[in-house]
């Protein structure tokens, strides 16, 4: 009995660990506003990084690690790292290819509690 009641609450655990985060995609489909989403990636022979804030992420796993991935599968961006502790994106991004309004677009795109604050072109 004692064996049932232990895998009752690891399975419970692990189903609530991977529902916890509001903000989970995988529930919904959305619409890019832009076609800057595309798995090609652009030549970066001009480069600028980026930094930006981004409110509403509540999870490393669920929201973060989303955002992050959707960043870096978007043509004209080289790299983007999401760091959720900081509530922080910071990327390089072709600007002949995608604007830094583009680029905020597909966090907004991520999801509806995605904001973007503060976002600056850096040296």
């Amino acid at each position: 009995m004692e064996k049932i009641s232990f895998y009752s609450v690891i399975i419970g655990l692990s189903f609530l660990s991977l529902t916890s985060c509001k903000n989970n995609i995988s529930q919904k489909t959305i619409k890019l506003k832009t076609n800057a989403l595309k798995t090609n990636k652009a030549s970066f022979q001009e480069s600028q990084p980026m930094a930006m804030s981004i409110e509403g992420m509540i999870c490393s796993v669920g929201c973060a690690a989303l955002i992050e991935k959707n960043l870096n599968k978007t043509n004209g961006i080289k790299e983007a790292k999401v760091d959720f502790e900081t509530k922080k994106a910071t990327l390089i991004f072709n600007p002949k290819v995608i604007t830094p309004n583009e680029v905020a677009q597909i966090v907004l795109n991520t999801g509806e509690a995605y904001s973007v604050k503060d976002f600056e072109l850096l040296d």
